[in-house]
This record gives structure tokens, sequence and C-alpha cells, in this order.
């Protein structure tokens, strides 16, 4: 039986005369942990919309277990075990940190995780009855992280999730999901190189719209095009 849990094939999508992706291809296995990376206008962003439905893409196939999710309706992507978090933190800042989660979990699966475990997993066991809006943005994030493991996701997608964060919530951020790995598939798309590189994990690297290169970590880093484009020469 395969492992693939999601797959993107030539994937491709135009926006008037604009080509913002062109033929991308992404193999997701069951419990793996990779990162896109690249500078900004990369396409990152619209990629992630497209694995997770927000955008049709204009060529090439997504699928996920098999089926095709291409333009699918969110909440049928939340169905099929994806969750997503979103660069902007979007919580309930009048509800505390624990109701956040409550809410979150609304209509999924039978929850394997008592919601303090979760709090546990995400650093906010000692703000659980805080209104969210009273959190940090660093916080705030890891909230919404907390969220999208509420549904018990079998693949979950991270959009810059270490945006606006200082560098200590970096690297908290790294070591939290280095302890979720195995348990699912993660997907981080990100431009904090930091970040990546203590995950060293499987990653792909965009450059205007295209495959630059992938690989493991330490390939992609020491890689002479992507220093060019992305990191800068040292």
């Amino acid at each position: 039986m395969s492992d693939i849990l999601l797959q993107a094939e030539n994937v491709g999508i135009r926006f008037g005369g604009l080509q913002a992706l062109e033929a991308l291809n992404l193999t997701v296995r069951d419990k793996e942990l990779c990162c896109i990376i690249g500078p900004n206008g990369a396409g990152k962003s619209t990629f992630l919309n497209v694995l997770t439905g927000t955008l049709r893409p204009t060529s090439g196939s997504v699928r996920f277990l098999g089926h095709d999710i291409a333009g699918l309706p969110l909440h049928r992507i939340a169905r099929l075990g994806i969750a997503r978090k979103f660069q902007i933190p979007s919580v309930f800042p009048s509800l505390s940190v624990e109701d956040n989660v409550k809410v979150a979990r609304w209509g999924a699966p039978s929850p394997v995780r008592p919601v303090g475990e979760l709090l546990e997993l995400v650093a906010l066991s000692n703000r659980a009855a805080t209104p969210a809006g009273e959190l940090a943005h660093g916080q705030k994030q890891w909230l919404e992280i907390g969220m999208a493991l509420a549904i018990e996701p079998r693949l979950l997608l991270l959009d810059e999730p270490t945006a606006g964060m200082t560098p200590q919530e970096t690297l908290t951020t790294a070591d939290m999901l280095l302890r979720l790995k195995g348990e699912f598939s993660i997907v981080a798309v990100e431009h904090d190189i930091r970040f990546v590189r203590a995950l060293n994990c499987e990653t792909l690297v965009l450059h205007q719209g295209r495959r630059l290169r992938s690989g493991p970590f330490h390939d992609v880093e020491t890689d002479e095009m992507v220093r060019d484009v992305y990191l800068g020469r040292r």
C-alpha cells in the first residue's frame, strides 16, 4: 500500500497574463515533515492555496489519499483531514485560549487528544483561561496551531508559522513541530531560514513560481543557485 498522502503534479496557475506557478510537483508521504521556502513573491502562499483548494490550478492535479481535491470547498478539505494555519493569526479574542480550541474542534471526528494536552503541545497550558486577545503575537500563532491540531488532521499545512516571532519563539515553534513529527504529515511554508534549518527536513525551494531545488535542507542550503536567489552569498 502506498504511503503517499498528498501529491501535486505539474501544477500551474495563471492570473491573466501572469504565470504565477509553473509545473510544480510535491509529494508528501504519511507522517512526513517538509518545508517550502523561497524569497518574497516566489509563489509559496499561492502554491499552498492550491494545495488547500482555495485556488483551482490552471493545469496539473492535486490528490489527497488518491482523491482529486483541486478546487474543493474548504469545509470538504477539512473533513478529509487537512488543516491549515494561515499566516495572520485568526483567533476569537474574547474567548479564552481553552475555548478557542474547543470551538475549533466542533464538528471534528471524535477527538483523541484532550484540550489540555493540545495546549501543552503548543506551550499554552499556563494560559488556558486567558482571553486570546491578551496573548502576545507569537502565542497567538501557537494558539492557531493548536486550533488546527484540534480537528485531528492527517495533514497540517502551515503558512509562515513564525512570522513576527522573536528568535526564541521561532526556535520554540521548531521544537514544537519536531515533537509532532511522526504523528501526522506537516508542510510548512516559511521564509525564516533559522526555522527551516532547525527542522532540517526535506525542502522545496521556489523561485518565480518554479522549482529551483529540492532535497534535504543541508543540500539545499549549500546549493549555489539557492544562495544566489535566496540565502545570499556569504
